[in-house]
């Protein structure tokens, strides 16, 4: 979400720059200026605040995570060195300014978090999980309204039963978590299972039960990311992907236990939300 609506941002400033370009100036060097104060909570935790207090703020904060606002606080389990850049915008348009963060111990202590924990099996277990779609479960697939009905987050529209999609290139996909920097990987096993709408983007894909499966090979080493708020996501990075691919990489945890997960997300031109049912091995 948070990239949605940094892209939305730029739309609207620049849309508004080439209407009228007497808006005003870019801002200056110093408005991308920003301050580093380390939490008093541990080496590890960085509060980072504009040195401008009123101009729109985007921040990357080096560790796969992005941020807006004024004021924010950035999260290094891992030693190393981090670069943060902060970007801000006015209806002139932009600027980018950059610094280092070298952290220089480890604090697993930031990582006992449940959710880290039930994904990954945490610091204190086997530090990876590997994930697949449930296929014997019945709604292990699914679809429904978006926005949801009075039902709730459930795929009324659509529920596969037992086997559903066998031989569709989406039961032998396995999907490793790993809380050591946060990896992820995606296991295709060669193939790949895509809503009809994306098939043009999956060149060699051929339609199989109403969908198509394309050939795709492993992504491995990517990244993970969980955004906690009112709804927790879950993110992966570059062309990785969990379960039927719709356009998206952002899935909302409607459940979560040590053993299954239960997943929703969106459809790449709005209207759906899908649904997955996930176990370990």
């Amino acid at each position: 979400m948070k990239y949605i609506l940094f892209l939305s941002t730029l739309v609207v400033l620049f849309a508004c720059k080439k209407d009228d370009p007497k808006l005003g100036d870019a801002p200056t060097a110093e408005d991308a200026q920003f301050s580093m104060t380390v939490s008093a909570t541990s080496p590890n935790i960085i509060e980072l605040s504009s040195t401008n207090q009123s101009i729109l703020c985007m921040w990357d904060l080096g560790n796969e995570s992005l941020a807006q606002g004024n004021n924010v606080t950035a999260t290094y389990p891992y030693a190393g060195t981090y670069t943060v850049t902060l970007t801000v915008f006015n209806n002139g348009g932009s600027r980018s300014y950059t610094q280092d963060i070298t952290i220089a111990q480890d604090d697993l202590s930031l990582l006992n978090n449940p959710i880290y924990t039930m994904l990954t099996g945490g610091t204190t277990g086997p530090g990876f999980k590997i994930w697949y779609v449930d296929s014997i479960s019945s709604g292990h697939m699914g679809v429904g309204p978006d926005p949801e009905s009075a039902l709730g987050p459930v795929p009324e529209w659509w529920a596969a039963s037992e086997g559903d999609k066998g031989g569709c290139g989406i039961y032998d996909d396995r999907y490793v978590f790993d809380i050591n920097g946060f990896g992820f990987d995606m296991v295709t096993n060669g193939d790949a299972y895509v809503h009809n709408e994306l098939a043009g983007s999956f060149p060699g894909s051929f339609e199989n039960l109403n969908d198509y499966t394309a050939p795709y090979a492993d992504r491995l080493g990517e990244s993970w990311l969980l955004t906690e708020g009112e709804n927790d996501l879950i993110s992966v990075s570059g062309d990785a992907f969990i379960g039927f691919y719709t356009g998206v990489q952002e899935y909302r945890i409607l459940e979560m236990t040590d053993s299954t997960m239960s997943l929703q997300y969106d459809h790449h031109s709005g209207g759906l939300h899908w649904y997955l049912l996930l176990k370990t091995e």
